[in-house]
């Protein structure tokens, strides 16, 4: 078993004796017992597995020092010299190597303070033969041969891109378990009750190329098959993150997400930690929502929706991630290209960040019927637009949140509305959008292929916002100089992009 340890610290500063959490009662310092939370539930594991143990631990009182111990050897100590307290984390890793079948692995985490008062918490790992929880088996289709996954995933696997790959129901990526899926690999969904479901503590390492993209599509979409591909033939996919910073789900770049969206979104967040990449995402033809951020910390760039039956991309449920370079396309009356709406189930409120965004709507590639937003944030979401293009809604911008934090600068927007005034904006943003200080533009930017266009007039360094953001200067998401879109995506009409 090889071992691992990490700790990180989150540490308030003190005098002696006065804590961050201390109490006065009649005089008397009175302070709380301390106490351990780890992040994994003891039980069967098996062998090849890493398994990642996190313990969390806080005084009211100083630390006085943070022992692991395993079969009731002590294997690390740290001790505080300083004098501190308030809430520090450690992470424990180790691999399961053959040897310890049939045995079972204790690790107990103790933190005593300063005035010897103490907690412990165990975890326990039987190992043991565990038996797969999914078959992947060679099946034919109208004379097309696939590799049919059913179950539930829990040994590390690999989807090589030497075979087709067919999803059977809802497959999903169990904790502690690794899905990797090579580069020019297509996935394909045998129907409407399939979706790739990543739950919390499984990972999923889809890593395209812009030459060999990842490809996840409906079965009607391979080679041979009487139907036609059409949004609503699957789900999608789905990743679970633990809501931290620091969690990670895995990487999506260079991947294609088609013909889903059968009663959710084809690409669902939720909760997903700010670890995760999300980098050069098409998310194509989707009956519903084509992206939605349900809290967590997920940072995503280089994104495309196009086609989309319901809103192109929605964050919710206390999003506070960064966006940068996406680029919405829609024909869909009575909806929204990018939606902020928290609900009262929600955890916290949303308070995302989004830069050189270009949103387009039905004016421009549907019949221009009425009664759509560009960008809206209601119900206590919040948002900061940055470098913003909206071109082609009723609205290009509306704030129906009930915070009223809706930040838009440095944007553009035009061919909007039906009262001839081109902006499109709603009387909840127009005051603050036509403010001097946030420099936005009503004048027209030239678009290409629908949504390739950039403009300078009035942009700001987008590397202001934050390390997350790229250092560009510009107004809208692709530039005709830089056109990430290119060789692994496809256009609003289904044909590639070259």
């Amino acid at each position: 078993m090889l071992l691992k340890k990490y700790l990180g610290i989150v540490l308030c500063s003190l005098f002696l004796l006065i804590s961050c959490s201390e109490e006065e009662d009649n005089g008397v310092l009175t302070f709380e017992a301390p106490s351990v939370d780890l992040s994994l539930e003891s039980g069967e594991f098996r062998i090849g597995q890493t398994v990642r143990v996190g313990a969390t631990f806080s005084a009211s009182a100083l630390f006085r020092e943070f022992v692991v111990e395993r079969g009731g050897a002590i294997i690390d100590r740290l001790t505080f010299p300083e004098r501190t307290s308030g809430q520090s984390s450690y992470n424990l890793e180790f691999f399961i190597t053959e040897d310890l079948l049939g045995t079972t692995q204790t690790f107990t985490f103790t933190v005593t303070d300063t005035f010897g008062e103490t907690d412990s918490a165990a975890f326990t790992a039987t190992i043991s033969e565990v038996a797969p929880a999914f078959t992947i088996e060679d099946v034919e289709l109208n004379g097309t041969a696939f590799k049919q996954v059913t179950g539930r995933i829990n040994f590390d696997e690999t989807f090589d891109n030497d075979n087709l790959w067919l999803l059977n129901g809802e497959v999903e990526v169990d904790d502690i378990t690794t899905l990797t899926i090579e580069a020019g690999t297509t996935v394909y969904a045998l129907d409407e009750n399939t979706e790739l479901n990543v739950l919390i503590g499984g990972t999923l390492l889809a890593q395209g190329t812009e030459e060999e993209p990842i490809v996840f599509t409906s079965v009607n979409a391979a080679p041979d098959q009487p139907g036609d591909p059409d949004k609503g033939d699957w789900i999608g996919v789905v990743l679970r993150g633990d809501d931290s910073l620091e969690g990670n789900s895995g990487i999506l770049e260079y991947v294609r997400i088609e013909n889903g969206g059968n009663g959710d979104e084809a690409l669902q967040l939720r909760q997903v930690g700010g670890a995760t990449v999300i980098d050069y995402v098409q998310v194509h033809n989707t009956d519903d929502t084509g992206i939605r951020m349900r809290g967590g910390y997920v940072n995503l760039k280089h994104i495309l929706v196009t086609h989309p039956d319901d809103r192109g991309i929605r964050y919710s449920d206390g999003w506070e991630g960064n966006g940068q370079f996406w680029a919405i396309v829609t024909d869909v009356d009575d909806s929204e290209g990018l939606l902020g709406r928290d609900t009262d189930e929600s955890p916290r409120l949303s308070d995302a960040v989004m830069s050189n965004v270009t949103v387009v709507g039905p004016f421009v590639v549907g019949d221009g019927a009425g009664d759509t937003d560009g960008v809206q944030v209601r119900d206590g979401a919040k948002g900061e637009f940055h470098n913003f293009i909206v071109t082609g809604f009723d609205d290009s911008f509306r704030n129906r949140s009930d915070d009223g934090d809706m930040i838009i600068r440095n944007s553009a927007v035009f061919g909007n509305g039906t009262d001839g005034d081109e902006d499109g904006l709603h009387s909840s943003v127009r005051d603050d959008f036509r403010d001097p200080a946030n420099n936005n533009s009503e004048d027209e930017i030239v678009l290409t292929d629908i949504f390739v266009g950039i403009s300078t007039a009035n942009s700001s360094d987008a590397s202001t916002l934050g390390d997350f953001f790229d250092a560009v200067n510009f107004v809208g998401a692709v530039s005709p100089d830089d056109d990430w879109t290119l060789g692994w995506t496809l256009n609003f009409d289904g044909t590639p992009r070259e």
